[in-house]
């Protein structure tokens, strides 16, 4: 009979093998026989017998944690490298390239200076001038667009995450209701279905698994609890709202702590910004080079899709913006600047769309006082010490860097000058070039190595960084191969190897029912003869 039973049992766990094997997440199991009598010396007729107590998973703790940790890290770099693919190809396609544009419109501004009548070459500056506009507006165009796609992505994901966190705490309810110490353990399927969510929620948002002593799974961010055995907390905004929308800043999102009580729930800042360090009397914190002192911002989302996404939206994205901003006012300021041999400007060929309503564009020229203030505020030193380089303004916009300075980063974020509305408000107009002579055209071609930093920058930090986050994500999937290949051949079910064990079962089981049949036919024999 305990042949029978452990016969059974093998041909059980074997067919569910076999059922499981297609199923991801799947745990490999075999039936856990013990010794149930013992048979002291071979002359003790009572013999040896077994029992079957449960079923074993083929499973590895340690490889296990190394596998998931590994998963968050793969889907964030995962995530970084397909949010900024546009981008990517914007920059490495010579038919979108910003410098292949600059550099036309500066050879038209020399074909002008050999002959400053001519007027196929006055529309092929203007025809240029376009063509650079329409590059900086595209390219800050794809970078917002990155921005607006990792905020709806975002969203997704924390909203994923929440559902699945619930389905966790059930999960571990059931698996300590099942686990009796000593003598039932959890089934195997609900260890599966723990190990399943937790896996999928260090894809979302990153976090550290814990399996805690009763088998039940504990899941963590940066040390908090997300889910915490059977209490599960979620992620929410700052008034308690469970949903998680695409327009909601970084500094509103929250993670909603269960109180004990369940009527004062605790609410975490998820992210938390850079923000100026200050003195007991309120002002601002300075070195002794006199730049303002930032503590960096910090997140608690910092692997799987989620910390991805932020990282794009907090760090990323405004950095590429600023560089962008940056060069479109360098553009409006130095080329609108230009003069003729008679020291007249010429007629403004960039500037910035209104950000009011039916209002004039920000040119930067004399007669544009409000935009000339702006542009010269931003260009300008303090204490008419000369202008600004494009790398000391981008160095003073990082918070993060030594020489930050807040003045610089407010007014590289100002609305006005926005590169997705920078513009041409130059015309075709023969009035356009009345002061455009042999000087001028002559000066406006001499700018060409000045915005040859700013160009190289933009193009060659972005590529940099592309070019590292793939790098990374190649390293990231291969690892995570590995691991998961090392895991499959621990936990995976073989299927040739679970044909055999049916065949080995099944032969138990047959030897065992016929020993039970001439057992039956013996005793059924004595009986005929008693009577």
């Amino acid at each position: 009979m305990a042949g029978l039973q452990s016969a059974q049992s093998g041909m059980l766990v074997t067919s569910q093998n076999v059922t499981g094997s297609s199923v991801d997440g799947y745990v490999r199991r075999t039936s856990s026989v013990r010794v149930n009598g013992l048979s002291p010396s071979s002359i003790d007729l009572t013999g040896t017998s077994f029992a079957v107590e449960g079923f074993t998973r083929y499973f590895d703790n340690l490889l296990q944690g190394q596998l998931l940790s590994q998963q968050s890290k793969t889907s964030y770099s995962q995530a970084l490298t397909q949010s900024v693919a546009p981008l990517d190809a914007m920059l490495t396609e010579p038919a979108t390239s910003i410098a292949t544009a600059l550099g036309n419109f500066f050879n038209a501004a020399g074909s002008i200076a050999n002959e400053p009548t001519n007027s196929a070459y006055q529309q092929s500056l203007i025809g240029n001038a376009r063509l650079v506009a329409d590059r900086v507006r595209g390219l800050a165009n794809a970078v917002g667009q990155i921005s607006s796609n990792a905020s709806q992505a975002l969203a997704d994901v924390l909203n994923q995450a929440n559902s699945l966190t619930p389905q966790l705490a059930s999960v571990n309810s059931k698996i300590r209701a099942a686990a009796i110490p000593g003598i039932a353990a959890a089934s195997p399927d609900l260890l599966d279905e723990r190990d399943r969510i937790v896996g999928k929620l260090q894809e979302l948002v990153g976090g550290t698994t814990l399996i805690n002593e009763d088998a039940t799974a504990s899941f963590l961010l940066s040390g908090q609890h997300l889910v915490d055995r059977e209490v599960a907390n979620t992620f929410t905004n700052s008034a308690g709202t469970s949903v998680i929308r695409s327009d909601m800043a970084l500094n509103d999102l929250r993670i909603k702590v269960t109180s004990l009580d369940g009527l004062k729930p605790v609410y975490l800042k998820l992210v938390v910004p850079p923000m100026l360090q200050k003195k007991s009397d309120g002002t601002a914190l300075r070195d002794i080079n006199g730049n303002l002192m930032v503590l960096a911002g910090q997140s608690m989302l910092q692997d799987g899709k989620a910390g991805a996404y932020v990282h794009l939206i907090q760090n990323f994205v405004p950095t590429v913006q600023k560089s962008i901003n940056l060069l479109a006012t360098q553009l409006v300021r130095k080329v609108n600047q230009v003069t003729s041999a008679g020291n007249t400007a010429i007629a403004p060929i960039f500037g910035f769309a209104s950000s009011t309503s039916g209002g004039a564009a920000l040119t930067g020229i004399a007669t544009d006082i409000p935009g000339k203030a702006l542009l010269d505020g931003l260009w300008k030193k303090p204490g008419n010490a000369g202008d600004y380089v494009y790398s000391d303004l981008i160095e003073g916009s990082n918070a993060q860097s030594t020489s930050y300075l807040e003045t610089i980063d407010s007014a590289l974020k100002k609305p006005e000058f926005d590169a997705r509305q920078f513009q041409v408000v130059g015309s075709f107009d023969r009035s356009q070039f009345t002061n455009m002579d042999a000087t001028a055209s002559a000066s406006l071609q001499s700018l060409r190595d000045s915005f040859t930093s700013p160009v190289t920058f933009i193009t060659s930090s972005v590529a940099t960084t592309i070019a590292t986050w793939k790098n990374t994500q190649q390293s990231d999937e291969a690892l995570q191969k590995s691991l998961a290949s090392q895991k499959s051949s621990i936990t995976g079910v073989n299927l040739d190897e679970e044909a055999a064990n049916l065949v080995k079962y099944q032969q138990l089981y047959n030897a065992s029912s016929k020993l039970m049949q001439t057992g039956k036919q013996m005793f059924d024999t004595l009986l005929g003869m008693l009577s």
